[in-house]
């Protein structure tokens, strides 16, 4: 198990006490092995929670953005960053607004973005995803087999600017590639 999975540890587990829904090791091993194949420079997460991922994805040295809806949350995201020493930055607000808002300002910007937050929202983010994510980047999303993700699941394996396969760990990932 790689460092910052284990460092992870202690909040992985006050994260399961507390019932804060977080990506866990199994899926955060895969995620990190993702992240060190590709070496994302720039990252944005939607969905932060208490960090716990974001670490992971910012534990390389990416520049992470990572979104919430809430704000007390995010402060406790904030705090963990810090003690983990990730590069990051946390926009609190509707990330559906958000990503509409920066694809406006920016297209071909990130090299990875992580999807795991409301799940009925999955599909109404992808077009703007694939606006932000640069030509060879990856968007991945979390839960893919619950409810509310069958037609993001559906998009991104059909979207002719998308190659995408399916992880079976637990309740699933996806990965895209923009081509």
């Amino acid at each position: 198990m790689d460092s910052i999975i284990a460092k992870l540890q202690p909040l992985e587990q006050e994260s399961i006490t507390r019932g804060i829904p977080i990506l866990g090791s199994k899926k955060g091993a895969w995620l990190l092995e993702k992240i060190k194949q590709t070496k994302p420079k720039i990252i944005l997460e939607l969905g932060t929670a208490n960090g716990y991922s974001g670490c992971i994805l910012g534990s390389q040295g990416a520049e992470l953005t990572s979104i919430d809806v809430n704000a007390i949350i995010a402060e406790e995201a904030r705090q963990n960053f810090k003690k983990y020493r990730i590069n990051a930055q946390v926009l609190v607000g509707d990330a559906v607004e958000i990503v509409k808002r920066l694809a406006k300002e920016k297209s071909e910007y990130y090299d990875l973005i992580f999807i795991d937050f409301a799940k009925k929202q999955y599909y109404n983010v992808l077009e703007n995803c694939i606006k932000l994510v640069k030509k060879g980047g990856l968007i991945i999303a979390d839960n893919i087999t619950m409810d509310g993700c069958q037609d993001y699941q559906e998009a991104v394996l059909n979207h002719p600017q998308l190659k995408t396969e399916l992880i079976p760990i637990m309740d699933g990932l996806s990965s895209s590639q923009k081509i």
